[in-house]
């Protein structure tokens, strides 16, 4: 048998991608091992969305390579970093001559030869449909589309996965009835772009065809809702929020609330428009609202800030992440000169999360005594004898946990994939407790 250790960093996107190729290798008689000291060979899934991603990726390839010293005989770097430097791949190797092969964000078959140099795979197959989990686990991200078609100033995504390119919804299903046959009750859809799915097929309704074709599929629970866009959120998909097993919890990153900063960004967006879905959002039951910001993009005045801090107390979103801006190389924004000074930035994101955090507590402490529907995960990786979960309006990896309490009923602990009901006893900043219930 030969032995494979994986590391994946950075979004769910390259996760996707990563059990792509562990399940392309799995029909090659490759196996998975936690210990890189008795791999035969070592793959890493990188990220280099931001400077500090790029850096990341590149401090685990060096820990990685200490590793071919040993049993360790190839070293395979795939996904976002070969990807953005396509241009400059004869420097990337030379920087790395450690790697013995680089695959892009296109080539996750070519991860065959690369293992298995004899091997030929099949060009015209569908590659996403041999994907394979490493573990049993109650959700699963459904990547609908790769590539983007909007160039936000900022952002340095279509340089490196390229323009949007959507899975065609036969393909989708199919994976999606793989995931439930594995025991997963929760699908996460996730995109670049969500709201932009199959605008490259001609198709008027992507979105909505696609939830359509996915929600009857036995097994299945929830449907989560992550990086939808505000450009075209449609009323219809306004209306089937909420509804069958579509949650209600939208994550819809804004960046900013000031006009003239979301023209810089290029985001297409009127600020009065924006303001007005999310104020729709908010109307429907038990609304969960999830969104990202930008603090110190190159413009931003006081002012600006003001009106961003004024705009996060009256809507009070639900989950909220704020990042210091990132000059990336490449990118419009990046490039600037009117750059506003590091400590400027960082001071604006803590100034900005205070203001959060304080929503984010007053809404926690409300929690407590409610009776919610909780998704088991399995054990908590921080309390090893305690079993931990969500409810709906806690995403996977992003948002917090609940940790599960036995104290008030005599069942059996929970099983991943289980779903149990508890009333909430205790609320810390990000995380709840809940007591398991009979019922």
């Amino acid at each position: 048998m030969k032995n494979l250790h994986l590391v994946s960093l950075g979004c769910p996107k390259t996760r996707v991608d990563s059990e792509v190729m562990l399940g392309l290798l799995r029909k090659e008689g490759w196996q998975l091992t936690p210990d890189p000291e008795q791999a035969d060979a070592i793959l890493v899934s990188t990220c280099a969305f931001l400077q500090s991603s790029i850096e990341e990726s590149i401090d685990e390839i060096l820990e990685c390579a200490d590793y071919k010293s040993g049993r360790c005989k190839r070293l395979i770097v795939a996904g976002c970093l070969p990807s953005r430097f396509r241009d400059q791949m004869a420097e990337l190797k030379a920087s790395l001559p450690e790697v013995d092969t680089f695959l892009m964000t296109n080539e996750l078959q070519g991860i065959i030869r690369a293992l298995e140099p004899a091997k030929r795979p099949d060009p015209d197959s569908d590659y996403f449909l041999a994907r394979e989990l490493a573990g049993k686990q109650s959700f699963a991200y459904l990547k609908i589309s790769e590539g983007c078609n909007r160039r936000c100033s900022f952002c340095a995504i279509p340089l490196i996965r390229g323009k949007q390119i959507s899975r065609p919804i036969d393909s989708l299903v199919r994976e999606t009835r793989y995931l439930a046959e594995q025991g997963v009750k929760e699908i996460v859809l996730v995109a670049q772009e969500l709201t932009g799915y199959g605008s490259d097929l001609g198709m008027q309704n992507g979105l909505i065809d696609l939830l359509d074709a996915i929600e009857p599929i036995d097994g299945i629970e929830w449907i989560r809702l992550m990086y939808t866009y505000p450009w075209n959120f449609t009323d219809a998909l306004i209306e089937r929020i909420g509804q069958g097993k579509i949650l209600p919890y939208v994550d819809i990153p804004l960046q900013h609330v000031s006009q003239h900063i979301l023209d810089d960004m290029r985001r297409h967006v009127e600020q009065k428009e924006q303001d007005r879905l999310i104020r729709r959002l908010r109307e429907i039951p038990g609304m969960v609202l999830r969104t990202s910001l930008i603090a110190g993009y190159p413009g931003e005045t006081e002012a600006d800030v003001d009106e961003l801090e004024q705009w996060m107390k009256e809507i009070r979103f639900d989950r909220l992440g704020i990042f210091e801006f990132s000059p990336e190389d490449g990118t419009p924004a990046g490039e600037r000169e009117d750059q506003i000074p590091e400590e400027i930035r960082t001071e604006r994101r803590d100034r900005l999360m205070a203001v959060q955090q304080q929503i984010h507590a007053e809404k926690m402490e409300a929690m407590i005594g409610q009776e919610l529907t909780v998704l088991v995960d399995g054990i908590s990786q921080e309390h090893e004898l305690v079993l931990e979960g969500r409810y709906y309006g806690q995403a996977p990896e992003v948002d917090g946990k609940i940790f599960l309490s036995y104290e008030r009923t005599d069942r059996e602990p929970a099983e991943t994939g289980d779903m149990v009901q508890v009333e909430v006893v205790e609320a810390s900043e990000y995380d709840l407790v809940g007591a398991v219930l009979e019922k």
